[in-house]
């Protein structure tokens, strides 16, 4: 019986279990694809962020990452409170590595590590919880539909990497008997 999913979140497995039929792999390679992509989308944003922050502006997108955004904040009270200007350079060091390690994300999500996708998961999750907590209900907002993507990404990541598995196990069928 097939059920759709509006979200794309049921397990396909449910509709390909022991009918011998293969998933649609177009189509799990496409929900592969953009979960995994969604980290470039995530790492890019972020520098973007961090050049206006740079800058001096007080703009930032969305789907930007809070713990950079919290970093630089702390950066600026330590500034103001006398701390070196040089300071900022710690902030743009940490958002390097953050977004460097969202890029790799990326990368292992989009070569099928299921691991790449649950990292990635847990810590953009974490950094909603925390643009949720300080009030930036926007960008939490925006976190959970990226999430959406990311988790639809790994479920199909997940059903690929089984199937291929099974089948990497199956015997081939015994050859026909020989006419007599």
């Amino acid at each position: 019986m097939h059920m759709s999913n509006s979200l794309g979140l049921q397990d396909n497995n449910q509709q390909t279990e022991g009918y011998g039929l293969e998933p649609n792999r177009d189509e799990l390679e496409m929900r592969l694809k953009n979960g995994a992509n969604w980290f470039y989308w995530i790492a890019g944003l972020s520098v973007i962020n961090s050049l206006i922050y740079i800058s001096g502006s007080d703009v930032s997108f969305l789907a930007g990452l809070g713990f950079t955004q919290l970093v630089a904040a702390f950066v600026d009270i330590a500034i103001e409170s006398g701390a070196p200007a040089a300071m900022r350079g710690v902030s743009i060091v940490f958002s390097l590595v953050v977004v460097v390690v969202f890029g790799l994300f990326g990368y292992y999500a989009n070569k099928r590590f299921t691991t790449a996708f649950v990292v990635g998961i847990i810590l953009y999750f974490l950094d909603g919880l925390l643009l949720l907590l300080l009030g930036v209900f926007f960008s939490a907002g925006f976190h959970a539909f990226a999430l959406i993507f990311i988790v639809r990404g790994f479920l199909a990541c997940r059903e690929l990497n089984a199937f291929d598995a099974a089948r990497a196990f199956q015997h081939p069928p015994p050859p026909p008997p020989a006419a007599l």
